[in-house]
């Protein structure tokens, strides 16, 4: 819009200004020349190719000689607004060859006004006498020093707004790629979310069979047991107070284990507490009084949640493994954090031959297969180390964009 401004204000405002010098019977042809040298202006803004552009621009550039000719260097202000409009439209050699021609043709139309009485014709034998002190030579002079400056000023215009035109498509494109980083970013964390809540639907489903098959059972047999101690305290007072105290027994059982299940039921509002792998360790060290060791090595950074789900899980399975099949009375749990991967390793001094054939059976293999499943899914693998201490390694990879959550 500023552009267009200073066009047609150079164009228009000095051509009405001038026509209140004119006599009467002048302005109807001088209106008329006005108006097809803003016509020529407009025309601009109707054209696209670059040939169109430039002949549009030599007509304007020529007409605007034309009217110097006729009425003289107050009609520069026509050229002067083509020269505005084609320094920031025209590129390269094309910008100058314009230049080139304006100022050549407006030298000539000067010398045309200024040579002849009519306007139209010059006198041959003038421009062998030259006079530097004549009105002529002055006026040619501060027109080319005006053109040249306002060459200088345009050519400067022209060249901080492609800068800014190269800046603004390059913040145009960091700005796409910032939207497209933001929807991967949440695309990540609604799966990371869809990964955790399946991971917690599969741990209530099995707390839900442990409390059946666990629970459920222990009170069907406590039942068993009350109605077999009514029926023996009568007769065996002391075998039937025998009784009674495994039934308290198996009860303080039921409502451990009901305790700890209603626990990990219940909604954490930190998943990360909630997959913590120290509480996990103090957990089974509580509940089966082993000795448990956790250690972290590396520099410690946030890791995605389905990150943390599936260490979780895999640390669950090897420990259940270790403790079921192992007979393990000591496991050691270690995190080791890298620029580019998170390595986890759970030993333990159990049986390795058990453990082995263990991994054979049909319970437990099934576990070691969805071990490697889940982390092969993040990209990772699972190895195991069959010597003493019989260790399982689980190794994930990580990016610099994981530490941004």
């Amino acid at each position: 819009m500023p552009m267009r401004f200073l066009q047609y204000g150079l164009l228009l405002v000095p051509a009405v200004l001038y026509s209140l010098m004119l006599p009467v019977e002048s302005e109807a042809l001088y209106t008329f020349y006005i108006l097809i040298a803003a016509g020529l202006a407009v025309a601009h803004r109707f054209t696209r190719s670059g040939a169109s552009q430039a002949l549009l621009f030599l007509a304007e550039i020529l007409w605007g000689c034309y009217l110097i000719a006729l009425y003289g260097p107050f009609m520069l202000s026509t050229g002067l607004s083509a020269l505005y409009v084609y320094m920031y439209r025209l590129n390269g050699s094309m910008r100058w060859m314009m230049l080139t021609i304006q100022v050549i043709a407006i030298n000539l139309a000067l010398y045309v006004y200024y040579s002849s009485s009519t306007g139209l014709m010059w006198n041959a034998a003038e421009l062998q006498a030259w006079d530097w002190f004549s009105e002529s030579t002055q006026v040619s002079l501060a027109v080319n020093l005006l053109l040249i400056m306002t060459t200088a000023l345009c050519w400067q215009g022209a060249s901080t707004a492609a800068s800014r035109g190269q800046l603004e498509h390059v913040y145009d494109e960091l700005r796409n790629k910032h939207y497209e980083l933001q929807e991967a970013r949440a695309q990540l964390l609604l799966f990371s979310k869809q990964l955790e809540d399946a991971a917690q639907l599969e741990e209530r489903t099995r707390l839900s069979r442990q409390l059946h098959d666990d629970i459920g059972h222990r009170l069907i047999r406590t039942k068993m047991m009350s109605e077999a101690a009514l029926l023996t305290l009568p007769l065996h007072p002391a075998q039937g107070f025998v009784m009674v105290e495994q039934i308290r027994d198996q009860l303080t059982a039921s409502m451990d284990d009901m305790r700890n299940a209603l626990l990990k039921l219940k909604n954490d509002s930190q998943p990360s507490d909630a997959y913590a792998l120290d509480r996990l360790l103090e957990e089974v060290g509580r509940d089966t009084g082993i000795k448990t060791n956790y250690e972290i090595r590396g520099q410690a950074y946030p890791l995605y949640p389905s990150t943390q789900i599936v260490l979780y899980k895999n640390a669950r399975e090897a420990i259940t493994n270790a403790l079921r099949h192992g007979k393990a009375n000591e496991i050691t749990l270690k995190l080791v954090f890298e620029p580019h991967e998170v390595t986890m390793m759970i030993s333990n001094d159990g049986s390795t031959f058990s453990l082995l054939h263990a991994e054979g059976s049909t319970s437990t293999g099934l576990g070691h297969e969805g071990m490697r499943q889940r982390t092969q899914f993040m990209g990772g693998l699972v190895e195991i180390q069959a010597g003493y201490p019989y260790t399982v390694i689980t190794r994930i990879p990580v990016s610099n964009q994981m530490k941004l959550l």
